[in-house]
């Protein structure tokens, strides 16, 4: 089972060939998507849509894509997300799963700062997540898997702005994306 968590605001395409390739590459039953609740690193650096909505977006964003889902996990549990609290939740719900947390370069990079980070690593396979040609750092004594995926220059930052200044998001979205910001006025756009 792999494990590819985020704040996702919005989701966008980059995030879905994350999660298809590595499941792929990998030969995993499922990737979930899992949406923070209250992201933790990004608290007080910039405003973050209600977990309500990113989740909705997530759903729209997976649609019927096999073998990737999204994950509520961290909502449920309500208050800051660690990963290492949704890790020993999955394995509460199913002791026998082998998890595979999956990580961009720049969330691996910062490993050592994170939350009980040699739970972390004790808990699940750690999956960093490598663009073609590069190879992203790890902070010393975390054994990872690699995976390349193709370069995709998209940022859900970049993606709020275009929404905000009415900008075209299409092919940068999904569709199914792009409607719900638009029906729940997300990014100050409605369009």
């Amino acid at each position: 089972m792999g494990v590819f968590g985020g704040t996702f605001d919005p989701p966008h395409i980059g995030h879905l060939v994350t999660a298809a390739d590595v499941r792929f590459r990998l030969g995993l039953d499922v990737v979930l998507m899992v949406v923070a609740n209250e992201p933790w690193q990004k608290v007080g650096t910039r405003s973050v849509s209600p977990a309500a909505d990113r989740f909705a977006m997530v759903q729209a964003a997976v649609g019927d894509e096999p073998g990737v889902e999204a994950s509520d996990v961290e909502l449920r549990r309500g208050g800051p997300s660690y990963t290492i609290d949704t890790l020993e939740a999955l394995h509460h719900d199913d002791p026998d799963a082998q998890l595979f947390l999956v990580l961009g370069g720049d969330a691996a990079a910062g490993l050592d700062t994170w939350e009980r980070p040699a739970d972390v690593a004790a808990a699940a396979t750690i999956v960093v997540v490598d663009r073609p040609g590069s190879v992203s750092e790890v902070p010393e004594g975390f054994q990872v898997d690699r995976v390349d995926v193709p370069r995709l220059e998209v940022s859900s930052t970049e993606l709020r702005e275009r929404v905000r200044d009415g900008r075209p998001t299409r092919h940068l979205l999904p569709d199914a994306v792009i409607s719900l910001i638009a029906e729940r006025g997300l990014y100050g756009g409605g369009s």
